[in-house]
């Protein structure tokens, strides 16, 4: 059951909350993947990255290296994070074995709505451009889809990949 599922999308478009109901789901059929969370990888760094376009950059290429590294040990690995760049996702499809790309999207207005990041600066879809996948396997609009019917959608994806 190798493989990778990265769930990709701007801040607030139900990424994490997504990624945690397909591992939950996994989990209680036995067979219980390892989530990435952006968010959350980025705490465990030491000396925490910044939120320039060069540091987003090179961390979304820890995160696809690390999911490489655990996925190459047989292990299912679902990776939530921001990471637009048509760099990141070429080198995913490359590179991951069993790649399936998820863009989740919302309204500008759910997102803002859901998510406190907009009131900063240095925020991906607003002060720096996001490069949205060109062709992923699943797109989802997630202002009128709800996070249990993503991850139904993600987990009949994976069921048809055979992971």
């Amino acid at each position: 059951m190798a493989g990778v599922v990265w769930i990709t999308g701007l801040s607030g478009v139900g990424k994490t909350t997504t990624a945690e109901l397909v591992r939950q789901r996994l989990a209680r059929a036995g067979q219980p993947p390892v989530l990435l969370d952006g968010d959350r990888v980025r705490r465990v760094l030491a000396d925490g990255p910044g939120f320039e376009v060069a540091e987003r950059r090179r961390l979304a290429m820890v995160y696809a290296r690390l999911a490489a590294e655990i996925a190459s040990q047989g292990h299912l690995v679902v990776c939530a994070t921001v990471s637009l760049f048509h760099s990141v996702h070429e080198w995913n499809r490359e590179h991951l074995p069993g790649y399936l790309e998820v863009w989740l999207n919302a309204s500008p207005e759910a997102l803002r709505s859901r998510s406190e990041v907009y009131r900063r600066t240095d925020v991906v879809g607003v002060d720096i451009a996001a490069e949205f996948p060109r062709s992923p396997h699943l797109a989802v609009d997630t202002t009128t889809t709800r996070p249990d019917d993503v991850a139904d959608r993600i987990l009949a994806l994976v069921g048809r990949t055979g992971r």
